[in-house]
């Protein structure tokens, strides 16, 4: 591989997106679009200048390592992005979307592809569980930047980052049940019970409250004690997060859980006023770290495999991600009409896209049982939802914004 044409490719393309962002945000092409499309231009299917053999790795470890950094640095953000006393405010909204609604979602997502598809039901159970979560990366240009604060009010904002954040990692739980029946149907809910649940999952969480009031106790002392520079914030929320995955990882855990609690954790333990830094961390990571994987999702789809497909099982996957939220949001409705009116319902129930999580879930499944269709289906999905979600970012949020102009009014003078 010419390494010099992976950084021209890789960073230029950075650095296009970058420069341009704010304009691509308002015409409704956010980088994560943009990104698969340059992935798709370099690829084996167009230009041929790259190809996923040239990274000496095979395809499914790069992938699922890649979403996997991906995915930490990815969460860190969102984690930082919640301001001071943010959980325990909403407590019931995070207990009703979480709890009732991840089930929810992968019942109605379970049951579409299951009846559109025709493919065995652990199979459809599977990439259900897969397109489960709400995707962090994806939702990123949905409520950052200077459209999302312009146009989208905060709560909203904070609503869906909590959501993203919270659900990747405990997404993994819905992934492993169906891997489990697939692979060790006899021993399957023992293994989810007791080495999934209580350790994996349960184990992570325990995990990132210890690490993150640690590591944010450790921070506030070294702060006050002058031992770090102001401008080490940005070096040190990267390293934490790549670190908590890492260890995660060593202690056997759900480590994209552990990222993600820890670093919420150590949010709510540093100081109030370095929550202000956060929007420098989330612009800084999200051309370095996030834009690059959608390059290389581009790169990898399987085209060819689409096409054999049909138009039906497009159609299906489709439905099946904009279906689950619809349906589940607005039946949990009544549990949450005094924490956001119609409008407010109405984007919520729209903007829950599948992104780098559902490729982590597809790549460690398809490794797992060898069901290659899983990947085939979940790509198929994500570049989907990409396209459905970010082309619909601007209209949607400005279509928010003048159906609640009072709120933003409060927000801008608060």
């Amino acid at each position: 591989m010419d390494v010099n044409l992976l950084l021209t490719l890789f960073a230029g393309a950075i650095l296009v997106l970058s420069t341009f962002s704010t304009l691509f945000q308002r015409l409704s092409l956010p980088g994560p679009l943009l990104a698969l499309a340059f992935g798709v231009l370099i690829g084996p299917h167009a230009l041929g200048l790259l190809r996923m053999e040239d990274f000496g790795v095979p395809q499914g470890t790069l992938l699922e390592q890649a979403a996997r950094i991906t995915l930490a640095v990815g969460l860190a953000g969102v984690a930082l992005r919640l301001p001071h006393g943010y959980w325990r405010k909403n407590l019931r909204w995070i207990a009703v979307i979480i709890g009732l609604g991840m089930a929810l979602m992968l019942v109605v997502a379970t049951g579409v592809l299951w009846w559109g598809l025709g493919v065995p039901f652990l199979v459809a159970l599977l990439v259900g569980a897969i397109v489960t979560p709400t995707d962090p990366v994806v939702t990123t240009p949905i409520v950052t930047g200077s459209m999302a604060e312009e146009k989208v009010t905060e709560r909203v904002r904070h609503n869906i980052s909590a959501e993203s954040g919270l659900n990747d990692g405990l997404g993994y739980l819905f992934v492993m049940l169906p891997v489990l029946l697939l692979t060790e149907p006899d021993t399957a809910w023992q293994e989810l019970l007791t080495k999934v649940l209580l350790w994996e999952v349960l184990g992570a969480a325990v995990i990132g409250v210890l690490a993150g009031y640690l590591l944010g106790k450790l921070f506030v002392v070294v702060q006050d004690k002058g031992l770090m520079e102001d401008s080490s914030y940005l070096a040190f929320v990267v390293p934490l997060a790549l670190l908590l995955l890492g260890a995660g990882k060593l202690l056997g855990t759900d480590a994209v859980l552990v990222v993600f609690v820890g670093v919420a954790v150590f949010g709510q333990v540093i100081p109030q006023r370095e929550e202000e830094q956060e929007d420098r961390v989330q612009d800084a990571v999200s051309r370095l770290f996030l834009l690059p994987i959608f390059v290389l999702l581009g790169m990898a789809l399987p085209l060819t495999e689409w096409a054999a497909l049909g138009w039906v099982p497009p159609v299906v996957l489709i439905a099946a991600v904009l279906v689950r939220r619809l349906v589940t949001v607005w039946m949990l409705r009544p549990l949450f009409t005094d924490l956001h009116d119609r409008s407010e319902t109405a984007f919520l129930s729209w903007f829950a896209p599948v992104g780098v999580s559902a490729l982590f879930y597809a790549t460690l499944a398809e490794r797992h049982t060898g069901q290659h269709e899983v990947f085939v289906y979940t790509t198929l999905a994500i570049t989907a939802s990409v396209v459905v979600h970010g082309l619909t970012s601007a209209p949607l949020s400005a279509w928010l914004q003048h159906h609640e102009p009072q709120l933003k009014e409060e927000e801008h003078s608060a």
